[in-house]
């Protein structure tokens, strides 16, 4: 029997995944310089690394159509529902190394679509590799799409300064849901409070601590959303497509066309 915590080290890198809260990193560390957020609360939403899916975000009132019918999804940060299902859900560890992990979690009955969710994580000695994959199940004989939207919400635990730069940045509505409208970005990301997404990167966000350590974050998805206006905390988040996705931008899975994005944390300057 496998334990439901798991650490993966490979010289310097060391992580810890915890399968039974959401498949989420609750501890990474670089040359013992812990970056994230620690559990203190039962709150599943403002700890450690987690990943969303399948949806990443916000969905506006929790609504969205999919060929032609609504799905209403539970409501759990009112009115919008966030963050995805899986984040929450204990995930099964299909298997596990020294240096890697495979998890995996069935969607629930509060997805109305027949699927199933995997990460992947390993170390290496400068990096830990995250993979995220949701597949569509076949139903009754019936090859089922549905809509997605993937990424990861990563808590970075200050102080850290962040720096990079995006040409384009998605303007809030009255909702505080990023809309449409985008603009160019000329945000200082350190100096302006943000719960904004982001896109276009000019450089990779890159995490800087005052021991000399550098963190460069680097993702295939197409969208970012930074959030700091926690003191102790600021989240830069990779999303394969920005909040309200399955609604504005939905990438569509079939059996045959799973959707599959990385995220990547390469340690920088340390010894």
């Amino acid at each position: 029997m496998i334990n439901n915590m798991i650490t993966l080290s490979f010289g310097n890198v060391e992580i810890d995944v915890d399968a039974e809260h959401g498949a989420r990193l609750s501890s990474v560390r670089f040359s013992e310089t812990e970056l994230l957020v620690q559990r203190t609360t039962d709150d599943s939403f403002s700890w450690g690394c987690y990943p969303m899916a399948p949806w990443a975000g916000r969905t506006r009132n929790g609504i969205f159509e999919h060929q032609g019918s609504a799905v209403q999804l539970p409501i759990n940060s009112p009115p919008h529902a966030i963050h995805g299902l899986v984040h929450d859900a204990s995930w099964q560890v299909v298997d596990a190394s020294p240096t890697s992990a495979t998890l995996r979690v069935d969607l629930d009955q509060r997805w109305p679509f027949a699927g199933w969710v995997e990460h992947r994580i390993s170390v290496d000695s400068t990096s830990v590799h995250l993979q995220l994959t949701v597949h569509a199940t076949d139903h009754n004989d019936a090859a089922i799409s549905m809509p997605a939207q993937v990424g990861w919400h990563p808590w970075f635990a200050r102080p850290v300064q962040l720096e990079t730069e995006f040409k384009t940045m998605y303007v809030r509505d009255s909702d505080g849901i990023a809309g449409a409208q985008r603009v160019q970005s000329q945000h200082d990301l350190m100096k302006s409070p943000l719960d904004d997404c982001f896109s276009d990167a000019v450089t990779a966000p890159l995490l800087k601590y005052d021991n000399g350590l550098g963190v460069r974050l680097e993702s295939d998805c197409s969208h970012w959303v930074v959030y700091n206006e926690q003191s102790h905390a600021i989240c830069v988040e990779p999303q394969s497509g920005p909040p309200n996705g399955l609604n504005s931008e939905p990438l569509v899975v079939s059996p045959d066309h799973p959707l599959t994005r990385y995220f990547r944390l390469t340690a920088l300057g340390y010894r």
